[in-house]
């Protein structure tokens, strides 16, 4: 938590972390006002479907079909849509972290070589990222030091409300931390391509926040 409000100074649109579980991913943002300085957080979370946890692999289902990496993959790409669509990213950085290193790997090349389940996330990134001008920096952190995002993907007994107090008690913020959604088409996105399914790139695409209406 100390290393994210140091890396709050650099020069992005925002900083934070993700994570993915069986039960599903969340993460946490910080985005620093550019006039004032001011830091406002922000979290979210979205579960996984009960299909997509039993065929996670495992030393009780190693013929699953999808790994943790996969998850944890697709968790990043969630945390960069639920960004766009509350802060103009448009010519910026976002900078994630994540504790999962073939993610790291993954999203860092920007491609794979295999035809399995990475390449369809990172699909959805190159789409997302084209169209909503920005640029991705991603950065290891320690699983002991991603203890935000853990709670985010684990702590699914707490309800929304009981969530955020949870923050607000153990990570409390000069902002209180603002609760975020994952959108419907981005998450069904997301679950597409852990099965290997291509959705259509006008199906998760939006409005940009920010973005000068024509007329």
């Amino acid at each position: 938590p100390t290393r994210l409000r140091e890396l709050v100074d650099t020069p992005v649109a925002a900083i934070g972390a993700s994570d993915a579980a069986a039960p599903g991913m969340g993460g946490v943002i910080f985005v620093p006002d550019q006039r004032t300085g001011q830091v406002h957080p922000l979290l979210w979370r979205a579960p996984f479907p009960i299909h997509v946890q039993r065929d996670i692999v495992s030393s009780a289902n190693p013929a699953g079909l999808i790994t943790n990496s996969d998850l944890e993959l697709a968790g990043t790409i969630a945390q960069h849509d639920v960004l766009v669509h509350h802060v103009d990213c448009r010519e910026r950085t976002i900078h994630t972290l994540t504790d999962n290193t073939p993610a790291l790997a993954w999203q860092s090349k920007g491609s794979t070589t295999t035809t399995g389940v990475p390449a369809y996330l990172l699909r959805l990134q190159a789409i997302h990222q084209r169209h909503y001008r920005y640029l991705v920096r991603l950065a290891h952190i320690k699983g002991e030091h991603n203890v935000m995002a853990d709670d985010l993907s684990r702590l699914w007994k707490l309800s929304d409300k009981e969530l955020q107090t949870h923050f607000e008690f153990y990570y409390p913020q000069s902002e209180p931390w603002q609760l975020c959604h994952l959108r419907h088409a981005m998450h069904s996105s997301l679950i597409s391509a852990l099965y290997k399914q291509r959705p259509a790139p006008e199906q998760l695409l939006s409005t940009v926040v920010g973005a000068t209406k024509p007329g």
